[in-house]
C-alpha cells in the first residue's frame, strides 16, 4: 500500500512539474510580439534644414537615426562591430551559449564588463522589440524571438538592422548618424581606425564617448583592434597602424546639433502643419540661418557670459575625493590628455592638492599645476572646473577657477536688406534651457528704446544738432501718484545739450523732456510703423525703456535705420518642400518704406555717436562702420546692446530669468557690448567695408497687395 502511495505521489509531482512547465511556457509566449515587423522596418523620414546659401545645416529625424543599405556600409565597419560585439555571428545560431561563457571569462580577466554574452540577433530583439528590461522572463522571450528572427531574416539583414539601430551616444542611433556626429562624415567615408572607435562606443555609450571621455574611448578602441587581430580580420602590420593612427573628433554634433534656430524651425513647422508631421513626412526646409554666423553667435554668447561669471560668479566644487581615490582620478585624466593636449581657454577638471601662496597646487592628471586665485574656498580632494591659461616661465601649467551663475544671454542677427535672420541664440545652452529668449522673451529695453523717441523727434522737425534741456525735472505720474524725477546715469546734467550728444551719452533727463514735447502717441505710432507689435504704457517712463519688447523687436526696429528707412519683415523660413516636390509654402522678402531716407541717415549719424565717443565707445574699433545703442534697466536687471552695420543688425541681451540684478556697474556697455563686438568683428569680414548711405540700392518690384518685395544680393558678401 505504501509503495503504491509513493508511486502515486511521484506521479503527481511529475504531472505538476509538467503542467507548471507548460504553463510557464505558455506565459512566456503569451503576447509575444511578431518578428515580421522587422522585415521591412523603415526609420522615420529625415527632413533637411538648408541654410541661407542652400547648404545642409541640420537634419530633423524624430528618432535620430538614418537608415543606410547594407551595401553602403563598408566591410571594415562591419568587421569592427563584429569584432567588438559578436565575432562569430555568421557561424553560430541565434543564441550562442559558448559566447556567454567566453564573455564571462573575459570580464573576469579584465575585472569589469568588456564584452556581453548576447549575440547580435539577441541585441536586435532587445533594441527593436523587447526593450532593455532585465529579467529572466525577458531573456527567455528574447531567445525565442532570436530563433524566430534567424528563420525569417538572413544574417546580413539582421546585421544591417543592428548597425542601423544600435545606440551610439549623444542621442543618436546607427552607424550613419554616429559617423556624422563624431567625424562629420558619411559611414562609407570613415577610415578603419574611425570604425574601431565607433565599435568601441557601443558597450557603454555615455562612458565611452570620445567627446567626453577620450581615455575610455581609446581603451575600447584598442580592445576592438586587438579583437580584429585575434580573429584574423587584420594583419599585425595593420593592427599597429590602426593603434598609431590619430583620429580627429568634431566638437559639435554636425547636422544633428541641437540649436535654438533648429528648434524654432521645428516648432514653427509642427504648429503650422500638425504635431508629429516630421514622423509622417520628409520635408526640405529652406531656412535663413547662416551656419558660420550661428556658430560665431553661440561662441560669442558663451564667451561673454563666462567673462561676466568670472567677475560675479560663485566658486563650485564638482565633487570631492578621498585621498585613496586620487590615483584613479590621475590615471583617467592622463588617459584623456594623451589623446587631447591642454588647450588655452578650454575648461578642465583639476584636483586640489594643497594651498599655496598663489592659490592652490593642483593635479591635472599626474602633473602638478597651479590654480591661481586670491580666495581660498577649496580643500584638498576637491575636484573643480578650471580654465587653462598656458604655462608660466617655470613651465608650470596655470589655471584659473571657473565661477558660475545661472545667468542667461541671447543674440539675434538679421540681414537689414532682406530680413533674413542669420543667427539666433536664445540662451547659453539649448540642452539645459531650450526657451528661446531671442524671440519670445519680453524684455525691458532700457535705453535701447530711446532711438524710437529720437526718430519721432526728427520726423517732427528736430535736427541732430537741435538743443534740448538736460536738467532734473519732476513729472506727475510717479510711484503712488506722486512726482517722478528721471535722473541721468552718471548724475551729471548739462543744462542744454544737442540731440547728438544726448543720444551718445544716453541722457535720461533730456530724453524724457523730448518725449513730453513730441508726444507719447507719436512715439507709439512710430513704433507701430517700424513693425513692432507691443503694448506700450501711455506714460513718460517709456523713454527709459519701461516697456516690454523682444530682442527681435529691437533688431527689427533698428534695421530700418540701417537700410535707409524700410520696415523689413524678419524671415526665418524661405520655403518648405515635401518629399514629392510640392511647395508647401514660400516666403518672399518684404519691405515697406516707413521713414524718409534722410531721416534714416540722420539716425545713423546719431547712433554712430555712442559707438565712437559715447556709452559704447570702442565698438568702432572693430574696423567697420557701425552704429548702436546700449540699454541697462533699473537695478541692472537687464543689459542690452543693439547695433548694426550697413549690412546686418544684431542685438544682445544678458540677464537672469529670475529677474535678479546683474550687479552694480554691469551695464549693457560692460556685459553685452563685448559679446556684440566679438560676433560682429568676425561676421563683418564677409562684407565690403562701406559707410552708411554708400551701399548699392536693392532691386525692387512693387506688389501693392503684399508690400514691397525686394530681391537682395547682399547675403553673398565677400568670401
Amino acid at each position: 500500500m505504501k509503495k503504491k502511495l509513493h508511486i502515486y505521489l511521484i506521479f503527481l509531482v511529475i504531472i505538476s512539474v509538467f503542467f507548471l512547465a507548460v504553463g510557464y511556457g505558455m506565459y512566456i509566449v503569451k503576447d509575444i510580439p511578431s518578428v515580421k515587423v522587422l522585415k521591412n522596418l523603415e526609420n522615420k523620414p529625415a527632413s533637411s534644414v538648408l541654410g541661407a546659401n542652400d547648404q545642409l545645416v541640420y537634419l530633423i529625424v524624430p528618432d535620430n537615426r538614418i537608415f543606410v543599405p547594407y551595401s553602403k556600409i563598408p566591410k571594415h565597419v562591419r568587421m569592427a562591430f563584429l569584432a567588438a560585439e559578436d565575432a562569430d555571428f555568421f557561424e553560430h545560431g541565434a543564441v550562442e551559449f559558448q559566447s556567454l561563457v567566453r564573455a564571462l571569462l573575459k570580464n573576469v580577466i579584465y575585472g569589469k564588463v568588456v564584452q556581453g554574452g548576447s549575440t547580435i540577433t539577441q541585441q536586435v530583439i532587445k533594441t527593436l522589440i523587447l526593450g532593455p528590461e532585465r529579467s529572466m522572463l525577458r531573456k527567455a522571450r528574447e531567445a525565442i524571438l532570436a530563433y524566430k528572427l534567424e528563420k525569417y531574416l538572413t544574417k546580413k539583414e539582421i546585421l544591417n538592422l543592428y548597425l542601423n539601430n544600435i545606440y551610439m551616444g549623444h542621442g543618436v542611433y546607427g552607424v550613419e548618424a554616429a559617423s556624422q556626429i563624431y567625424f562629420g562624415k558619411h559611414v562609407w567615408e570613415i577610415t578603419m581606425a574611425e570604425a574601431t572607435l565607433l565599435a568601441g562606443i557601443v558597450q557603454a555609450p555615455s562612458r565611452n564617448t570620445p567627446k567626453r571621455n577620450p581615455g575610455n574611448a581609446r581603451i575600447r578602441q584598442e580592445y576592438v583592434i586587438n579583437q580584429m587581430f585575434e580573429k584574423n580580420m587584420i594583419s599585425e602590420k595593420t593592427k599597429h597602424a590602426l593603434l598609431n593612427e590619430r583620429i580627429t573628433i568634431r566638437e559639435d554634433n554636425g547636422v544633428f546639433t541641437d540649436s535654438y534656430f533648429k528648434d524654432f524651425v521645428f516648432q514653427y513647422v509642427e504648429e503650422k502643419y500638425g504635431k508629429g508631421v516630421f514622423s509622417r513626412k520628409r520635408l526640405q526646409i529652406y531656412a535663413t540661418v547662416d551656419p558660420q554666423f550661428q556658430r560665431l553667435a553661440e561662441d560669442a554668447v558663451k564667451k561673454g557670459i563666462s567673462q561676466y561669471e568670472q567677475r560675479k560668479g560663485e566658486y563650485t566644487v564638482s565633487y570631492s575625493l578621498e585621498k585613496r581615490k586620487w590615483s584613479d582620478f590621475m590615471k583617467t585624466a592622463d588617459r584623456n590628455l594623451k589623446l587631447s593636449r591642454l588647450l588655452p581657454g578650454k575648461t578642465y577638471n583639476v584636483l586640489i592638492s594643497e594651498r599655496i601662496k598663489d592659490g592652490y597646487s593642483v593635479f591635472i592628471g599626474s602633473e602638478k599645476a597651479i590654480l591661481a586665485m586670491e580666495d581660498f574656498p577649496f580643500k584638498p580632494g576637491d575636484v573643480v572646473k578650471a580654465i587653462y591659461n598656458g604655462q608660466d616661465k617655470k613651465k608650470l601649467h596655470r589655471f584659473q577657477p571657473v565661477r558660475t551663475l545661472k545667468v542667461e544671454g541671447a543674440l539675434l542677427c538679421m540681414d537689414v536688406g532682406s530680413g533674413y535672420v542669420l543667427a539666433m541664440v536664445g540662451g547659453r545652452d539649448f540642452e539645459k534651457s531650450p526657451y528661446n529668449r531671442a524671440v519670445y522673451a519680453k524684455l525691458q529695453s532700457g535705453s535701447a528704446f530711446k532711438p524710437f523717441i529720437y526718430v519721432t523727434a526728427l520726423k517732427k522737425g528736430y535736427d541732430i544738432d537741435s538743443v534740448i534741456p538736460d536738467e532734473p525735472r519732476s513729472y506727475p505720474g510717479g510711484p503712488g501718484g506722486g512726482a517722478w524725477t528721471p535722473r541721468n546715469y552718471d548724475g551729471r546734467y548739462d543744462g542744454q545739450i544737442t540731440i547728438r550728444d544726448a543720444v551718445a551719452y544716453s541722457k535720461n533727463a533730456a530724453t524724457v523732456s523730448l518725449l513730453q514735447d513730441v508726444g507719447i502717441s507719436a512715439v507709439k505710432e512710430t513704433v507701430a510703423e517700424l513693425g513692432i507689435d507691443a503694448e506700450l504704457p501711455h506714460n513718460l517712463s517709456i523713454a527709459l525703456g519701461s516697456s516690454n519688447l523682444t530682442l527681435l523687436d529691437l533688431v527689427k526696429g533698428f534695421s530700418a535705420f540701417a537700410n535707409g528707412g524700410y520696415r523689413v519683415k524678419p524671415l526665418m523660413i524661405r520655403k518648405i518642400v515635401d518629399g514629392e516636390g510640392n511647395i508647401l509654402e514660400e516666403n518672399g522678402i518684404e519691405k515697406h518704406r516707413v521713414l524718409p531716407e534722410e531721416i534714416a541717415q540722420k539716425m545713423n549719424i546719431l547712433l554712430k555717436g555712442p559707438t565712437e565717443y559715447g556709452t559704447a565707445k570702442g565698438a568702432s574699433r572693430i574696423g567697420f562702420a557701425v552704429a548702436g545703442k546700449t540699454g541697462t534697466t533699473s537695478n541692472y536687471y537687464d543689459a542690452l546692446f543693439v547695433g548694426y552695420s550697413p549690412h546686418i543688425a544684431a542685438g544682445v541681451w544678458v540677464g537672469f530669468d529670475a529677474r535678479t540684478s546683474l550687479g552694480k556697474g554691469e551695464s549693457g556697455a560692460r556685459v553685452c557690448l563685448p559679446i556684440w563686438m566679438n560676433f560682429m568683428a568676425s561676421a563683418l569680414r564677409r562684407y565690403p567695408s562701406v559707410d552708411f548711405g554708400a551701399q548699392p540700392e536693392p532691386v525692387a518690384t512693387e506688389h501693392p497687395e503684399e508690400g514691397l518685395k525686394i530681391r537682395d544680393e547682399s547675403l553673398k558678401g565677400k568670401d
